[in-house]
């Protein structure tokens, strides 16, 4: 299939989103797809490389979050869709909804995806407990742009199912984002000089690694445990007083894939204490390295999903839940090694590899019925 992937921008490795689209368009080409990008940052002989947006007041604010606005350019849109078998969508904004025009009207069969949860949006605006706010969203995204499709790719069936609350009529697709393979368990476990709890994340108010310090500041066992949070973001300076306030040991950083996967088989226990997620690839890969998790229960996550049993779970903000998860892995090293290998084997079925598969299968049937509508 010759594919085209839109999203705003593709060079941003900090964003969750930009890898998850990175590694779709890398692994359809490795299955033989011919694959363009329109993003800015795209690097390819025949990609379009937009350029930037400039959208008063909110370009600063989504740069600290890590987001940029792609500029639409008709003429050279119209050009990389050409001979184009599908158009894949990543995100649901002005770029993409011009796009999508270009696309219906040169006769293209188009897929989307839903990335951007819209609590991820009301959390950063300081906003999300006013539901009627999020339920909005829902309904702008909706009647701006996804009610134009007839398939939509869902990285969970929570996120599947806030569509058909949301009164979303296209058919979904609930289809992993897939981690690479590159994370796997290592050869040998390494005893660490304290007990290692990483997380790997956003640091922003919707990951809510605020509760991780808290709780473990609660633990009985605070002055054994070193935590390290991996990724950027505009809440590190609040998250470092915090835990210096708490004694809480705490490193920050972001690694290349190589080394995250390193350091990851080296660590003793993984948190997600994110209130907001429609997946958290993060999450998978820590389990594909052999890390047993300890997940956040909320109602705006999909990621409890991973979880296998109570002992990796806790109510979302309950730091004291928390705490006592964390004892409890602590305590039991026999048990958290047994689990280990159970967990590992359990991240198999979200595999890049199974995802693609379930890729191929909805480009071919949206490619399908659109030519049998002819």
């Amino acid at each position: 299939m010759k594919i085209v992937i839109v999203l705003d921008f593709i060079d941003l490795l900090t964003n969750g989103t930009v890898m998850t689209a990175r590694r779709l368009a890398d692994g359809l080409r490795a299955r033989g797809h011919t694959v363009k990008i329109a993003a800015i940052g795209a690097e390819g002989e025949h990609d379009f490389c937009a350029k930037e947006r400039y959208v008063p007041l909110l370009t600063e604010v989504s740069a600290r979050n890590q987001f940029k606005f792609a500029k639409f350019d008709k003429e050279k849109v119209r050009s990389l869709f050409e001979g184009a078998d599908l158009v894949h969508f990543i995100c649901p904004f002005k770029f993409e909804i011009k796009c999508k025009q270009v696309a219906d009207e040169m006769g293209i069969p188009t897929t989307a995806a839903f990335h951007v949860q819209p609590e991820n949006i009301s959390f950063n605006a300081h906003m999300g407990w006013l539901k009627p706010f999020n339920t909005f969203i829902y309904f702008y995204f909706r009647h701006r742009f996804y009610r134009r499709f007839n398939s939509i790719h869902c990285p969970s069936e929570f996120i599947a199912e806030q569509l058909a609350n949301h009164k979303y009529k296209a058919q979904t697709y609930v289809i992993s984002n897939g981690y690479d393979p590159q994370f796997a368990p290592p050869q040998s476990y390494v005893k660490n000089d304290k007990f290692e709890i990483v997380m790997v994340g956003r640091l922003s108010n919707e990951k809510n690694q605020k509760t991780l310090i808290d709780g473990i500041a609660k633990s009985k066992y605070r002055d054994k445990i070193h935590l390290t949070l991996y990724g950027h973001g505009p809440m590190q300076g609040k998250l470092k007083k915090q835990a210096d306030k708490s004694n809480v040991a705490v490193v920050f950083s972001f690694l290349p894939k190589n080394e995250l996967v390193q350091a990851l088989g080296k660590a003793d226990l993984y948190v997600h204490s994110a209130t907001v997620e429609i997946e958290a690839i993060a999450c998978i890969e820590a389990i594909a390295c052999g890390l047993v998790p300890v997940i956040a229960k909320s109602n705006l996550s999909a990621t409890k999903q991973f979880a296998l049993d109570e002992r990796s779970l806790y109510k979302y903000n309950d730091s004291d839940g928390l705490a006592r998860k964390i004892d409890y892995w602590y305590e039991h090293d026999e048990e958290r090694q047994k689990m280990r290998t159970v967990y590992a084997e359990s991240a198999q079925k979200y595999s890049l590899e199974h995802s693609l598969d379930l890729f191929e299968k909805m480009f071919a049937d949206e490619i399908n019925d659109f030519n049998s509508k002819k």
